[in-house]
């Protein structure tokens, strides 16, 4: 199927002024999708297997299920989300809003505004495949333009918003013309802004496009992620909920003060220190270069004890990084191997367990075939070759800054998004991570409002511990992760006296769960000093040098014990 250009939908209704309330978004979107369910019926099941259902078959008995507030990393707790809703969908899914890297940050250079990407990779774990059209709008909206050709991203991306794109096949009609309205706004919002650089489609996503359209035209980021939700068809009672509220387009950052009293500007400086992309040259890998990734994909003990980490943060990738010379490789390639087999299998033990080998063998090759001759993007060989390094000190303090003076270190203080401290009200539990801690986790727990809202509430408030230390958490233990959550919630480093709080680690934290020989050393005595009630160790399903892999369902097997005993 390919779509006429048509964009009935953005002349249906004028975009709010002012920046939406809950009530407001809800009134637009509406206005937005009117007719929608009652015009594309679900479409029959084409007998593949799907992802765990998600929206329309959690809603009608979510009554009984605990209501969750999670504080989350963008990505890091994308493998649990599934899994969780087999617990419960009532969710409430906090995610920060301050990333400056990677292809979200050219958009925010271009048009202002938060960052969408941690957002859109939310809702997309949430979206419903029980369809062939659910999985062809998740295809669409995870897609990803070419990784580091400036100029076939630009023309893949003219291809797509013009309605002429393979990926429109299998999308009706009444989704495609939506959808593909939000992509044309964002476009003439890319083409009006005046920028001294044009925008740089490489290693775009068609996700962030269609959110930042969505929230231009609305000026509501709330409105935004409703009708992403409604278009992607995630469960009602699922929020996904930016940490912080911003007038129009005004622009954030984090900063982090460290014990040394030296100061760092930006997520990305703060969790992975990234050079400037525009420098790599689009070469052909040569000869050399494949053979040695090749050897080091023979290396199959290495492959076994240390996973992709052995090819991402090699040598060989520092010596690409430091030449300024990445592979090419084609616009519809994705980058992690093969996401879904033939079969409908996304894990390799799923395929193996239903007896269809064939789908485990895709899998398996194409897997290999990621780590032998398939180039990484440069913000892939970014975060491997740099999320690591060592920090000069570990961080005292993190906090917000302004963008609109770059050399300014002054803190400033944006409000906490509403939707949390009224889900913080009425929740039966908390829970904190998985996530990077202090670029993700603790940027919506400093938040004048928080500390206090979670201290107020009784009931289990759970930190999952990461499975491994990174650059942030360098050598910590598991005390003293907790008592940096502890201290951002008490805001115990702010200069300003009257914004802190002295809450007790127990009105925080009452339960701690880790994996089995994890990369955090789990003090337990410490631990139960502070005042956490239990700890509770999961079997991991595998380690590396980095630490360990939780075992997803004995993870969620932990967090029912928690909130629910």
């Amino acid at each position: 199927m390919r779509h006429d250009g048509r964009a009935r939908v953005l002349r249906a209704v004028e975009p709010n002024k002012t920046e939406g309330t809950t009530s407001g978004a809800d009134a637009m979107v509406a206005l937005v999708t009117d007719g929608l369910e009652t015009s594309v019926r679900p479409l029959a099941g084409d007998g593949k297997k799907s992802a765990p259902q998600t929206a329309l078959s959690k809603s009608a008995d979510a009554d009984g299920e605990p209501r969750l507030v999670c504080f989350t990393g963008g990505t890091a707790f994308n493998g649990v989300v599934n899994e969780l809703m087999t617990l419960t969908s009532r969710v409430t899914h906090v995610i920060p809003v301050s990333d400056d890297g990677g292809s979200t940050a050219e958009i925010v250079r271009v048009l202002g505004g938060p960052a969408v990407g941690d957002l859109r990779s939310r809702c997309l774990r949430l979206s419903d495949e029980s369809t062939t059209e659910a999985r062809a709008v998740k295809e669409l909206l995870a897609h990803r333009l070419h990784a580091t050709d400036s100029k076939l991203a630009k023309e893949e991306w003219y291809c797509i918003q013009e309605g002429d794109h393979e990926l429109w096949d299998g999308i009706s009609e009444p989704y495609a013309d939506i959808i593909r309205s939000f992509l044309v706004h964002f476009h003439t919002q890319i083409l009006a802004a005046k920028v001294p650089i044009k925008f740089d489609f490489v290693n775009g996503s068609v996700g962030n496009f269609f959110f930042a359209g969505a929230r231009m035209f609305f000026r509501s980021m709330e409105a935004a992620i409703l009708l992403y939700s409604r278009v992607s068809r995630i469960p009602t009672e699922s929020l996904v909920v930016p940490n912080i509220v911003l007038d129009d387009n005004v622009r954030v950052a984090l900063g982090a003060t460290l014990e040394d009293g030296t100061t760092l500007r930006g997520q990305n400086e703060i969790s992975h220190p990234s050079a400037d992309p525009k420098r790599f040259e689009k070469v052909k890998v040569n000869t050399k270069t494949g053979g040695i990734v090749r050897g080091l994909v023979t290396k199959g003990g290495d492959i076994r004890r240390q996973g992709k980490a052995l090819a991402a943060s090699s040598d060989f990738w520092k010596t690409v990084w430091e030449a300024g010379q990445i592979p090419e490789v084609s616009a519809s390639e994705f980058w992690g191997g093969l996401q879904r087999s033939q079969g409908g299998f996304e894990r390799v033990r799923d395929a193996v367990a239903s007896g269809d080998f064939y789908s485990a063998g895709q899998l398996l090759k194409s897997r290999v075939d990621d780590l032998s001759v398939r180039p990484l993007a440069v913000w892939d060989i970014d975060k491997a070759t740099t999320g690591y390094d060592s920090l000069s000190s570990p961080i005292k303090r993190v906090f917000y800054l302004s963008t609109e003076d770059p050399t300014s270190v002054s803190a400033v203080y944006p409000k906490v998004n509403p939707t949390i401290l009224r889900q913080l009200g009425e929740c039966e539990g908390v829970v904190y991570g998985m996530g990077s801690l202090y670029t993700s986790i603790i940027p919506s727990l400093i938040l004048e409002g928080v500390g206090e809202a979670i201290a107020a509430r009784a009931g289990p408030k759970v930190l999952i511990l990461n499975g491994g230390q990174d650059r942030e958490t360098g050598d910590m233990s598991a005390a003293g992760v907790v008592m940096a959550v502890v201290n951002a919630l008490n805001r115990a480093e702010d200069p300003d006296p009257s914004r802190r709080c002295k809450f007790a680690v127990c009105d925080y934290i009452t339960d701690v769960v880790a994996p089995v020989d994890g990369g955090i050393p789990l003090d337990l005595e410490e631990l139960e000093a502070l005042g956490v009630k239990r700890v509770i160790q999961v079997d991991a399903r595998r380690q590396d040098i980095h630490g360990a892999e939780y075992d997803v369902a004995e993870l969620i097997d932990a967090l029912k014990q928690c909130v629910t005993a």
